[in-house]
């Protein structure tokens, strides 16, 4: 027990102790390198030692008074309620525990009880908000400054207090201007920033509300409030002297024509077709190529044969003069290419007779002769749209399957100009009075022919 109370008595020396060396001109030169448990003799005296244990051995050592037993230790949160946190676990005992006065005085009293406020009253008296007990150097002072009139984003951020607060390193941080053209008016001067005289800033007496245009994160590329004319597409990348030639930056037409008078002439028949000089009927801001074209709204009508009569007449595949052939161009084309047309006979009034429009391949086939054979004009029989040769004979079963598979036409046609006549008897090794002997009586209208043969033998079988 007599040594806990002379723990306790020490403790609140240094409290008191610490307090009066807060003050202005308190601290002493190579202070903060003396022991917590340590004593400077330019502290003054302690607190009375009447209620201390007399055997001083217990805290000193023989020899002097400023030395103390090596194995002394003090549980400052577990004796008296009150931890030590950070900073405050090492600093020396006398430093609030002192003559000064009880520590529970100065205690009250929070930081200011120890601590002088250097901001003098003009950022509160909870030093906590960005003060901690580890260091004196502030925390988190970007997120806090977002309370303020002027959060801190972008450039702001990184730049240190004393540039927008010239007297931060006294603790003096009121009355700073928002403004920008507090800390950016040199800006505008040539000589420091060239970029603000395209356009010229001072000239134009732009010297305030730098934020109208710009943005903390970089000082190039402003975004001007445009008004009267929404700068979109490639006129938002475009540079003011592109369309502010003259250097004035008010009363500049709004018309497309004002700046894009060449490429309206260089472009393809807006001059010869008289095209309306308003360009946002059929194009955008972002590109003048891949335009929309809008017939109406250009007050051209929806007739292809006004623009593409040149067009109409070169085709020979098929010719579409000859063939009389409608000059609505959109039953078969498209506006990308006019090539690839997709041939619609019904919406050109074509009848589904092919020979309507291949008479002449019909005429010109000789293998076999279709117009000699007397073929159909029903091309699709035999045909398809794909192209004209190796087409597909649909012959009456069972001509084509069996051994009669395969078989060239003119192994049975023998009548070269008529294929609807055909032969079985010169293929098939029979004679007529065998066969006279075999079917008369037996086969009722039995004649020695080959219609006669197939009409019995479709499958080619002998016991039909």
């Amino acid at each position: 027990m007599p040594n806990l109370k002379l723990k306790l008595m020490l403790l609140m020396a240094c409290v008191v102790l610490f307090s009066w060396l807060s003050l202005p001109g308190c601290q002493a030169p190579g202070a903060n390198e003396t022991p917590a448990f340590g004593w400077w003799a330019a502290r003054g005296p302690v607190v009375p030692h009447d209620t201390f244990p007399a055997d001083c051995s217990l805290c000193h050592k023989g020899g002097d008074w400023q030395s103390l037993v090596n194995d002394f230790t003090f549980d400052h949160g577990t004796e008296t309620g009150v931890p030590l946190v950070g900073a405050h676990q090492d600093a020396e005992c006398l430093r609030c525990h002192n003559d000064r006065g009880p520590v529970a005085m100065f205690a009250d009293k929070g930081c200011a009880g120890c601590h002088e406020d250097i901001h003098q009253g003009d950022l509160g008296p909870n030093c906590i908000d960005c003060h901690n007990e580890f260091n004196w150097r502030p925390t988190e002072i970007i997120a806090k400054h977002a309370a303020t009139r002027f959060p801190l984003v972008g450039s702001h951020a990184a730049v240190g207090c004393w540039q927008c607060h010239p007297g931060s390193d006294t603790g003096n941080f009121s009355g700073t201007s928002t403004e920008c053209s507090t800390c950016h008016g040199d800006m505008l001067a040539s000589t420091v920033a060239p970029g603000s005289t395209a356009p010229d800033h001072f000239a134009q007496g732009w010297t305030s509300n730098c934020d109208k245009c710009h943005i903390p994160t970089t000082w190039s590329g402003g975004g001007f409030n445009h008004t009267g004319f929404a700068l979109t597409g490639a006129h938002a990348s475009a540079t003011c002297n592109a369309c502010h030639t003259g250097g004035g930056y008010s009363g500049l037409p709004k018309d497309c024509l004002s700046c894009h008078t060449t490429e309206f002439n260089t472009a393809d028949n807006h001059v010869a077709q008289s095209f309306p000089t308003d360009c946002t009927l059929c194009h955008s801001t972002s590109t003048w190529s891949g335009a929309n074209f809008n017939h109406g709204a250009v007050g051209i009508s929806s007739g292809c044969n006004d623009c593409h009569s040149a067009d109409f007449v070169v085709p020979t595949n098929p010719n579409h003069v000859t063939l009389n052939f409608p000059t609505s161009c959109e039953l078969c084309h498209n506006t990308h290419s006019f090539a690839g047309g997709t041939f619609n006979h019904a919406q050109l009034g074509i009848t589904n007779n092919c020979a309507f429009c291949h008479q002449p391949e019909y005429n010109a086939t000789t293998s076999p002769n279709h117009m000699a054979s007397g073929f159909p004009i029903s091309c699709q029989d035999c045909h398809t749209t794909n192209m004209w040769e190796g087409a597909t004979f649909n012959h009456t079963f069972p001509i084509t399957s069996g051994k009669h598979n395969n078989l060239s036409c003119t192994e049975c046609h023998k009548t070269p100009n008529n294929y609807a006549a055909f032969s079985c008897t010169h293929c098939h090794d029979h004679s007529k009075s065998e066969m006279d002997d075999k079917h008369l009586g037996e086969v009722g209208g039995y004649v020695w022919s080959s219609p006669a043969c197939f009409n019995c033998h479709k499958d080619g079988k002998a016991d039909d």
